[in-house]
């Protein structure tokens, strides 16, 4: 969820309007181990633009034992649409476990109550229509150690014969952060996960729950 985070850090900032070409990228990397298997995980993402009108990027990946997992990149044009709001279009690249290409369009803002929600829309180059829904708060226990609860659901309009994959709620994940910023730009965190995937139709295997400790450093840049 490193997009929505930098998309809605970008809102905010926005609010001064300055007409300055600025930059921001945020990197998380971590670690875990899932039944007995060491599990590494980076998410990062970041924008250069003005208070109006940027280029976003993001990645985000897995890698265990010695293979590569889900991996997937995207870069957004986005639009300042109304106060704490962006409109974002653009293209998305998932490279594992199969590689195909959508197109991204959606909107990302701050609801009531700090709420960082995004919506997102996806096309894929074989027009099957999906949907991202993400949402998460920062609760500050003090100035420095901070609580995060997130959650991120992905939802295929439409069956996905390139994914192996019926119409339906493909992934959702629940997530419970707690970090430490020694400093704005270096905070060490612990991420407890609830991760529920439906299984590919040709494995024969239905759905798959599983948790995750993870330990990590999230690092962010600021220009």
């Amino acid at each position: 969820m490193a997009l929505l985070s930098v998309l809605l850090a970008g809102s905010a900032e926005g609010q001064e309007m300055d007409n300055g070409v600025f930059h921001f990228s945020q990197l998380e990397v971590d670690a875990s181990r899932i039944e007995g298997s060491a599990l590494n995980r980076w998410d990062g993402s970041g924008w250069i633009g003005t208070d109006f009108d940027r280029v976003w990027w993001s990645t985000e990946g897995e890698y265990a034992d010695g293979s590569l997992g889900s991996v997937e990149a995207m870069a957004l044009y986005g639009h300042y649409f109304r106060r704490f709001w962006d409109v974002v279009v653009g293209y998305r690249q998932d490279i594992e476990p199969t590689a195909q290409g959508y197109l991204a369009f959606g909107l990302a803002g701050l609801a009531p109550y700090w709420f960082e929600v995004g919506a997102f829309g996806f096309i894929s180059q074989e027009g099957q229509p999906s949907v991202r829904l993400e949402a998460d708060t920062d609760l500050f226990l003090t100035q420095r150690f901070i609580l995060t609860l997130g959650g991120e659901l992905d939802w295929l309009l439409t069956d996905d014969d390139r994914l192996d994959l019926d119409r339906g709620i493909a992934e959702v994940e629940l997530g419970l952060r707690t970090r430490y910023e020694i400093r704005r730009k270096f905070a060490p965190y612990f991420d407890l996960s609830w991760i529920r995937e439906r299984g590919r139709l040709e494995a024969g295997v239905g759905s798959v729950t599983e948790s995750a400790l993870r330990v990590g450093i999230g690092l962010r840049l600021v220009y």
